[in-house]
């Protein structure tokens, strides 16, 4: 028996589709059945995973293009208006968008990129958490937030990266809090090292064969989806 297979028809929303973890969890959820959203700021890269995805036998996910370094939280309410019209609810919002250039020491960081990534790793999660928090209630949906160590990020030259983090676990404990008595399970997953672009611009010469693998990663996420209440 499938362990996951209850998952089959589920509606699930996903950020940072195209990066080393979003397309390997891309993979895994559509590999059963998932009714998906896959979302990206690089609309070319969403197309080709979607055309992957097709190539494999999996069911066509939709494509959502969205620029998280430019949106509002107006964007955020046309999005779930449109997925109210075409799912009326949501099972599941995956967030694994990230804005990261490199490790930096706060004298010499430019506050313009602060601000974008600020806006991509703080802002626009907890905004779009809102607008479909409405669609999650419907479905007494899941939502996990991706975080990192901790204990790293809090070290010097981590910037916005490590603030941020640190913000969206307590945001994820603050929202979990309101949410537990109303049928959404919010949870955070911090995944081990992986052999992505982000780790490489920091650790570029590390033994990438050490590491674990993007699609071994993504069934973490999927073990949560499955044992949601």
């Amino acid at each position: 028996m499938d362990k996951y297979q209850q998952l089959n028809g589920k509606t699930i929303f996903l950020t940072g589709a195209c990066g080393g973890l979003g397309s390997a969890l891309a993979l895994q959820l559509s590999r059963q059945n998932v009714n998906l959203i896959i979302s990206d700021k690089n609309s070319k890269a969403l197309d080709r995973l979607c055309d992957e995805l097709v190539k494999r036998d999996c069911p066509e996910p939709v494509i959502y293009p969205m620029n998280l370094i430019g949106a509002t939280p107006n964007d955020y309410i046309k999005l779930a208006k449109q997925l109210e019209t075409h799912f009326k609810k949501l099972d599941g919002l995956i967030h694994t968008a990230v804005e990261f250039s490199s490790l930096s020491p706060f004298i010499l960081y430019e506050a313009s990129r602060w601000l974008k990534e600020m806006q991509v790793n703080v802002n626009s999660p907890i905004f779009l958490t809102q607008a479909l928090l409405p669609l999650l209630l419907k479905a007494k949906g899941h939502i996990i937030f991706t975080l990192d160590d901790l204990n790293l990020t809090a070290k010097a030259y981590w910037g916005q990266y490590g603030v941020g983090k640190a913000a969206i676990s307590q945001f994820a404990k603050i929202l979990g809090q309101e949410c537990e008595n109303q049928g959404v399970t919010v949870s955070t997953l911090t995944p081990p090292p992986m052999p992505t672009a982000l780790r490489a611009k920091v650790w570029p010469s590390e033994d990438a064969s050490k590491l674990s693998k993007p699609t071994e990663v993504a069934n973490l996420y999927l073990d949560i989806l499955s044992t949601a209440p």
